[in-house]
């Protein structure tokens, strides 16, 4: 196996990684590296790529090491906010339904607490969102940005349907009450639409840690 082949395998290994290109940037520096000291020894181009195996291993092997040290994988950390936000509205719906079936005393001082507590949700909602773009920095690097701004506008997807349900009222709005005032309601549709922004302030974050 010649350098090129050596080097076009791990590429095409490695490509589809996050950071893959800064990746194969590194591991290709220390081939040449180890290649220019093999041959400075007097070794020949088939010796020199011989060490290099007995050194690195074969590129099955490099690339199967890397993806093993890949703890998160875009579809993953994609599948895992899409879940989170989407049970966050499946507890939400189930509390609602009942408090509006059972007459449980426990159910309506959750339903009071809620009540209550609605701007200090909200705000942690909003972090919520801004630690998402904080993570896909954190995990993937630059090229983290591009996948948070597609989980955030997958993930907003339940947050959409109930916006345009409550704007059509398909489900009476004298059921939320309590909660929902014109000012609140006009908070969090405006929060719905940033929250594109607040992703983007959490990779702002991530990147400076990074730095």
């Amino acid at each position: 196996m010649d350098k090129e082949t050596y080097l076009s395998e791990i590429k095409n290994g490695l490509k589809e990684l996050p950071e893959g290109e800064a990746v194969i940037e590194e591991i290709e520096s220390h081939i040449e590296h180890h290649l220019l000291h093999s041959l400075q020894e007097g070794k020949s181009e088939a010796e020199a790529m011989q060490t290099l195996l007995l050194a690195f291993g074969t590129p099955a092997d490099i690339v199967s090491s890397f993806k093993k040290e890949q703890p998160v994988t875009f579809r993953a950390f994609l599948m895992f906010h899409l879940f989170c936000n989407s049970a966050l509205f499946a507890v939400g719906i189930a509390i609602t339904m009942m408090y509006a079936w059972l007459e449980s005393p426990i159910v309506h001082a959750i339903w009071k607490g809620i009540s209550v507590s609605v701007w200090l949700i909200l705000a942690a909602y909003i972090i919520y969102w801004v630690l998402i773009g904080y993570q896909g920095v954190r995990e993937f690097g630059k090229r983290g940005e591009k996948l948070v701004f597609h989980t955030i506008l997958i993930s907003m997807v339940p947050n959409v349907i109930f916006m345009l349900v409550f704007l059509f009222n398909v489900i009476p709005a004298a059921l939320f009450q309590s909660l929902l005032t014109p000012w609140f309601v006009g908070t969090c549709a405006c929060a719905t639409l940033l929250f594109p922004l607040f992703g983007r302030m959490g990779c702002y974050i991530g990147r400076r840690q990074l730095a």
